[in-house]
C-alpha cells in the first residue's frame, strides 16, 4: 500500500503557522508509515495540492493539513480527497468545517445536551451591547485553532476592557470572536483514537496544572504553549476520582459521536468548584508534534505515550482505524 503524507510544513515561528508540521513530526510520522511495511509518499498541502496527489496516487493520505486561508479551510484537503475517491486518516469536511468554528460547535453539541459555557458571537463592538453581565469572558478568534490570538489578557472583567480589547481583535484576525465566559476550575483534555468495530479508546486524561504558572491567570494560550510551556505543567493521567475519570470519558465519548468524528480527536474541558463539567473546544485534528529536545510537544500523543503506545504504534493504530473504515488491509 502507499501510504501519503499531506500536510502544511512550518516554514517560520509566526502566530499563523504554530499549527503547521514541523521537520521533526513529519520524520516522526514518516517513521511511524514505514514501520508498517508500506511505502511512503509526501505530498505538500499547497495551491498546486490537487494535481500533486493525483501524481502521488496514494491508497491512503494520512492526513494532517491545516489549509492555508479561508475560514473552513481545514475542510480544503478532505474535501479535494473525496472529489478524488482517496481515502483518507480523520474526519470529514463537515466536522472539520464545524469544528474549526467554536461557535458552530457549541451550537451542535448544546443541540445534543453538552454543558458549555455561556458565549456570544461578535462582528464588532456594536455587537457587544447586550453583554452586560457574567464577567469575566475570555476572548477567542471564532475560527483559529492552536490557542491563535489567545493569551492571559484577553480575559475581561468588565464592559470597558471588553469593548477595548474586542475592537483590537476584530481589526487584528479579521473575524468574529467568541466572547465566552470564564469557568474558573481545573482544565482536562482527552485524547480519542479509533476502533474497529467498537467505541474509540480515549486515552489517560490529562490535567493543565495553573499552579505551576499563576502568571497565565488559567488561562491556556499562546504563551502559556510556547514561551512557558513545560512538562512539569501537565498532569498525565490525571489524579482525579474513577467517577469524574468515568464521566469525563464519556462525554468524550458522546462528543465524538455528536460531531461525527474520526480516527482521532483531542477535546478540551472545563470544570468549576461545583464539579460542573464545560466542554470548551474539539479537535477533530489534533496536533502530533512530540519533540522533547526543542520541548515542543502536543497534547494527542503525549497522552498516547502516557497510556503506553509508542509513536510508532500510534501511527500504526490510525492507519489501522481509517482502513478499518474503508474496508482496506494494513
Amino acid at each position: 500500500m502507499r501510504i501519503a503524507l499531506v500536510l502544511n510544513t512550518r516554514q517560520t515561528e509566526t502566530e499563523f503557522e504554530v499549527e503547521y508540521d514541523p521537520p521533526n513530526t513529519i520524520e516522526l510520522i514518516k517513521h511511524g508509515i514505514e514501520a508498517t511495511g508500506h511505502e511512503y509518499s509526501f505530498v505538500e498541502a499547497n495551491e498546486n495540492f490537487a494535481e500533486n496527489i493525483k501524481l502521488a496516487k496514494p491508497d491512503l493520505v494520512f492526513n494532517r493539513a491545516e489549509g492555508l486561508r479561508g475560514d473552513s479551510r481545514e475542510s480544503h484537503v478532505p474535501a479535494i480527497l473525496e472529489m478524488l475517491k482517496i481515502p483518507y486518516i480523520g474526519s470529514n469536511v463537515l466536522t472539520t468545517a464545524i469544528c474549526l468554528n467554536k461557535a458552530w460547535t457549541k451550537k451542535v453539541l448544546m443541540y445534543h445536551g453538552i454543558n458549555t459555557p455561556k458565549f456570544y458571537v461578535c462582528k464588532n463592538v456594536n455587537d457587544a451591547k447586550k453583554i452586560t453581565e457574567g464577567f469575566p469572558y475570555l476572548l477567542k478568534p471564532n475560527e483559529e485553532g492552536s490557542s491563535i490570538g489567545i493569551n492571559e489578557d484577553n480575559l475581561v472583567h468588565n464592559k470597558k476592557q471588553l469593548n477595548t480589547k474586542l475592537e483590537k481583535m476584530t481589526k487584528e484576525y479579521e473575524q468574529s470572536i467568541l466572547v465566552e465566559q470564564f469557568i474558573e476550575g481545573r482544565e482536562f483534555s482527552t485524547g480519542l483514537l479509533g476502533q474497529k468495530g467498537q467505541d474509540p479508546e480515549v486515552l489517560s486524561i490529562l490535567e493543565i496544572d495553573f499552579t505551576k504558572f499563576p502568571e497565565v491567570c488559567g488561562v491556556f494560550g499562546q504563551r502559556a504553549k510556547t514561551v512557558l510551556d513545560s512538562l512539569d505543567h501537565y498532569v498525565c493521567p490525571a489524579k482525579i476520582p474513577k467517577k469524574l475519570k468515568k464521566t469525563i470519558e464519556q462525554l468524550s465519548l458522546e462528543i465524538w459521536y455528536a460531531l461525527d468524528t474520526k480516527d482521532f480527536a483531542r477535546i478540551d474541558f472545563r470544570m468549576n468548584k461545583e464539579g460542573q463539567i464545560f466542554f470548551l473546544e474539539a479537535n477533530p485534528l489534533p496536533g502530533m508534534d512530540f519533540d522533547t529536545k526543542e520541548n515542543d510537544l502536543s497534547f494527542y500523543p503525549y497522552m498516547a505515550m502516557c497510556t503506553g503506545y509508542s509513536y510508532d504504534i500510534l501511527v500504526r493504530r490510525l492507519l489501522e482505524s481509517a482502513c478499518s473504515r474503508y474496508d482496506l488491509t494494513l
